[in-house]
C-alpha cells in the first residue's frame, strides 16, 4: 500500500485511470459552475444561519443581538434574538468562520440600514459568506456529484450516468441551491450518501461489509434532520429500507441508531442554551411580521406541527409546486418529468424493487408533505425561492430513476430534450442574478425577473466581472473553462480504454 508521502511523490503514483480522469474533470466544471458567481446581495435564509457561527466565534454566546437589526429570520426569547432555523449548518460553520476569519483578517459584520425599512450587506461578510459557502456548500456539492456518477455508472454505461450526473448537477434546483448557504442541498447530499452506504452495505458479502458505513449513514441522516427537520420524513424512509433489504436488522439499525448519536447531542444541546429546553427550537420563538404561523410546544415538548399551519393539501398548492408558473419545479426542471417513466423502467428490474418503492414513496410523500404547508412566506412557496427550494432534497431520488430510464432509446431522446432546456433554464436563472430566490409576491417570475435582467444585461457579479468584464462578457470565461472540460470529457471517455493506464497525473482520491 503506498504511503502517505508516497502519494505526493510523482515517480511514485499510479498512472491514473480514465475513470478517476473523468472524475477529476467533472468535479472541476461543477466546482466553476458553482462558484463563479459571487453572491452579494442580502439573505435572510443564509443569514440566520451564519449569524450564530459569526457570535459563537466572535462573542462566545448563540444569541445573535449584535446582528439581528433588519434580519428577517429570527427568533426571540427571553430578551434576547437567536436564529429561527434549524442548527446543523450554524453548527460546521463555525471552525470554517474561525479559520476565514483569521485568513482574510476581516470579522462579519451584521446588516447596514438604508433608509426607514432597506438593509445592505457589507462586503467583509459577503466575502467571509463566499468562502464559508465554498467550503461546506460548493466543493461537497461537486464531490457528491462525482459520487453520484459513480454510483449511477452501477446500473448504466459511465457515459450516460455522467450525462445524468450533468443533468442534475446543473439542470435542477441543485444548481442555485449548491450556490447560497441554505440547508436543502447539504441536506440532499447528506441523505443520499446515506442511501448509497446503505446500498452497498446490504449488497456486499458478510466479509466485507463495515459497520462504520452503518454509523456513518446515521451521522449523515441526522445531520440533514437538525439542518432540515422535515428531511426527517426522508431519513425514516431509507431507514426502512436498510430495515427491509438487511440481512441482521436489529444489528443493522442499532449501528444506525449509534451513529445518529452526535448529532442528536449537538442538537439538545444547542436548543438547551438557547431556549431552555433541550426539546424547544428556533420555531416556537419566531418573531416576524413576514410568518402567519409559528409552532407551538405539543407532546413531550415537541413542537406541534399543526401549529405551523399544516393543511390537507389543496390541488391549487400540488399544481403551483409541480406544473405553475409560481413556484412549479417541473416547469423549471423539465427534465424532471421523466420520474414517473422513470420508475416504471426502474421496477421492471427484480434486483432494484426495493429502491423503486423507496424513490416513489419519498417522492409522493415529499411532495405531499411540501404542499400541506401553508400559503405563507415560510409555507410551500418556500418565500423568496428558486421552484418550491423545499423539494432540494428529494432531488437524488429523482434522479436515480430518471437515470435508469436511459436503457431505452425512445427514453434517451426525451431526457436529451428535457434536460437541455433544464440546464439552460437553471443557467439563466443564475446568470440573470435570481439564484437566491424569486420575489413571493410574483408569480410568473421567470418572465417578470429573470427575462427583463437579461435583457437589460443587469447580471450576476460574478468573476469575471471583477476582471473588469461587463454584461454577458463576464461569463465569458465561466463559458471557455467549462467548455474546455466538456471537452475533456468527452475525449477521455472515447479516447482512453476504461481498464487502461495512461500517464501518471495523480489519483482522484488524491487530487480531488
Amino acid at each position: 500500500m503506498m504511503s502517505f508521502r508516497d502519494r505526493f511523490d510523482r515517480s511514485k503514483r499510479k498512472p491514473s485511470t480514465r475513470n478517476q480522469r473523468l472524475g477529476i474533470a467533472l468535479f472541476w466544471l461543477i466546482v466553476v459552475a458553482y462558484a463563479y458567481v459571487i453572491p452579494a446581495t442580502p439573505n435572510f435564509n443564509t443569514e440566520s444561519h451564519l449569524y450564530v457561527a459569526f457570535s459563537i466565534v466572535d462573542h462566545h454566546t448563540v444569541t445573535i443581538d449584535r446582528y439581528a437589526r433588519r434580519l428577517g429570520d429570527e427568533s426571540f426569547w427571553h430578551g434576547h434574538y437567536y436564529s429561527d432555523k434549524a442548527p446543523g449548518l450554524s453548527l460546521i460553520a463555525v471552525p470554517v468562520y474561525a479559520l476565514a476569519e483569521a485568513l482574510l483578517h476581516q470579522r462579519a459584520e451584521p446588516y447596514g440600514a438604508v433608509g426607514r425599512h432597506g438593509y445592505t450587506l457589507p462586503r467583509s461578510t459577503a466575502y467571509l459568506r463566499y468562502a464559508i459557502t465554498y467550503v461546506l456548500l460548493i466543493l461537497p456539492s461537486a464531490l457528491f456529484a462525482v459520487l453520484l456518477w459513480l454510483f449511477l455508472a452501477r446500473f448504466i454505461s459511465i457515459g450516460w450516468a455522467m450525462v445524468a450526473t450533468g443533468a442534475y448537477a446543473l439542470g435542477t434546483t441543485a444548481y442555485p441551491y449548491s450556490m447560497w448557504y441554505f440547508s436543502h442541498q447539504i441536506c440532499a447530499i447528506a441523505l443520499f450518501s446515506a442511501f448509497m452506504l446503505f446500498f452497498l452495505y446490504a449488497r456486499r458479502p458478510a466479509t466485507r461489509r463495515r459497520d462504520w458505513q452503518l454509523a456513518a449513514a446515521g451521522l449523515l441522516g441526522s445531520f440533514a434532520v437538525i439542518s432540515e427537520y422535515p428531511t426527517v420524513v426522508l431519513f425514516l424512509c431509507i431507514v426502512v429500507y436498510l430495515a427491509a433489504i438487511a440481512r441482521s436488522r436489529i444489528q443493522a439499525l442499532a449501528t444506525v441508531a449509534l451513529g445518529t448519536v452526535p448529532c442528536i447531542v449537538a442538537e439538545l444541546a444547542y436548543n438547551t442554551v438557547a431556549f431552555g429546553s433541550p426539546l424547544a427550537t428556533g420555531y416556537m420563538h419566531v418573531q416576524s411580521s413576514l410568518y402567519h404561523h409559528h409552532i407551538s410546544s405539543g407532546i413531550l415538548g415537541l413542537g406541534d406541527p399543526l401549529s405551523y399551519g399544516i393543511q390537507p393539501p389543496t390541488w391549487n398548492s400540488l399544481w403551483e409546486i409541480t406544473f405553475g408558473t409560481y413556484r412549479g419545479i417541473l416547469t423549471l426542471c423539465p427534465v424532471l418529468l421523466l420520474v414517473v417513466p422513470g420508475l416504471v423502467l426502474m421496477g421492471k428490474r427484480r434486483d432494484l424493487r426495493a429502491e423503486t418503492v423507496l424513490c416513489g414513496v419519498a417522492i409522493a410523500l415529499y411532495f405531499l408533505m411540501d404542499a400541506s404547508r401553508p400559503q405563507d412566506v415560510n409555507g410551500w412557496s418556500g418565500g423568496w425561492s428558486v421552484a418550491s427550494r423545499h423539494l432540494v432534497p428529494l432531488l437524488p431520488f429523482m434522479m436515480l430513476p430518471i437515470a435508469l430510464g436511459l436503457r431505452t432509446a425512445a427514453y434517451r431522446v426525451a431526457f436529451a430534450v428535457l434536460g437541455a432546456l433544464s440546464v439552460l433554464s437553471m443557467a439563466l436563472v443564475v446568470i440573470s442574478g435570481w439564484s437566491g430566490g424569486f420575489p413571493y409576491a410574483d408569480h410568473f417570475p421567470f418572465y417578470h425577473q429573470v427575462l427583463p435582467n437579461l435583457t437589460k444585461g443587469k447580471l450576476a457579479l460574478a468573476w469575471g466581472s471583477l476582471l473588469g468584464l461587463s454584461g454577458p462578457l463576464a461569463f465569458l470565461p465561466m463559458a471557455v473553462i467549462i467548455a474546455a472540460l466538456v471537452v475533456r470529457i468527452i475525449w477521455v471517455y472515447k479516447h482512453v480504454p476504461a481498464q487502461a493506464h495512461v500517464e501518471p497525473q495523480g489519483s482522484f482520491a488524491a487530487t480531488a
